[in-house]
């Protein structure tokens, strides 16, 4: 209780740095939390992209029916085919009719069969290996050729890579910042009574009970950091969310209440380390009588 009453006092005592350290790990956290988000949901398109990520393996029109079975479960069999659908050329002229909307009534009168192929559709499992997996495809006898996106897919991947680490290198930077000013703000506190702390060390007092306010500061100071952070991400993320509309129909996003555990979770317990670790560094050396 002790400990407790001495942090609060001091807190209010340093406002104005005590709010310049709560402000800092706010936004830092800020930051950390968004990069949580970013993570989640671009492994979750991640995996949207991998399942939309379909090799089309067009076949020869001199082969029958029979060959055409024959062709998809060769591809089947393949060991990093999640999944092949066999697609006719009625089949793929009707779905290129859907694609075209309003316009899909110029191709009535035309036959699939006149102008398009059949062809095997097929989801890879793994895409660090599909070129591989489209050269077996390719040396099946009746296989005409073969479409991949796969470079398409890994400049999306590469690309969202690398916005996270540039998220990464953000959110350290602002971390040292908000331990360095966390580390001030106890300073001042310490300086204020360090006659106080050469006293109890001389009549016996030990570190960790002399330390043990000063950590408060700084668990405290996180603690608010945090949930301020974690009240902005909260409506921040669904009005972003809610913005985004339209625009990114191609892909779901994960809602804030199916991150909200792991995040404000995450966010509570760097707030705390962030604040105990400045604050055990700032009272470090004036224990040292």
């Amino acid at each position: 209780m002790y400990s407790l009453k001495t942090a609060l006092s001091s807190l209010g005592k340093n406002a104005v740095m005590t709010i310049a350290s709560i402000v800092t790990i706010a936004c830092c956290l800020f930051l950390f939390g968004v990069f949580l988000l970013f993570a989640f949901n671009i492994n979750y398109i991640g995996e949207q992209i991998s399942e939309q990520c379909e090799v089309q393996a067009f076949i020869d029109d001199r082969v029958d029916r029979a060959g055409e079975e024959r062709i998809l479960k060769e591809i089947s069999a393949m060991p990093n085919v999640k999944s092949a659908e066999f697609e006719s050329k009625t089949q793929a002229f009707e779905n290129y009719k859907e694609k075209l909307e309003g316009y899909g009534e110029y191709l009535d009168g035309m036959e699939g069969e006149e102008i398009l192929r059949s062809s095997v559709k097929i989801t890879p499992d793994d895409l660090t290996i599909l070129n591989d997996t489209v050269s077996q495809i390719e040396k099946i006898d009746g296989v005409a050729n073969v479409v991949n996106h796969e470079a398409t897919v890994r400049g999306v991947i590469s690309f969202t890579q690398a916005i996270k680490i540039g998220s990464l290198i953000a959110m350290i930077i602002l971390l040292m910042t908000a331990v360095f000013i966390i580390q001030n703000t106890i300073k001042l506190s310490v300086h204020a009574r360090e006659d106080e702390i050469h006293i109890m060390k001389f009549v016996g007092a030990t570190d960790s009970f002399i330390r043990r306010p000063f950590v408060l500061e700084g668990v405290i100071v996180g603690i608010i950091g945090a949930a301020i952070a974690i009240i902005v991400i909260a409506f921040g993320y669904n009005a972003a969310v809610n913005g985004l509309t339209g625009f990114l129909d191609l892909f779901e996003l994960y809602t804030f209440s199916q991150m909200a555990l792991p995040v404000a979770g995450g966010l509570l317990i760097f707030g705390i380390l962030m604040g105990s670790f400045g604050s055990r560094t700032a009272i470090r050396r004036h224990l040292k009588v």
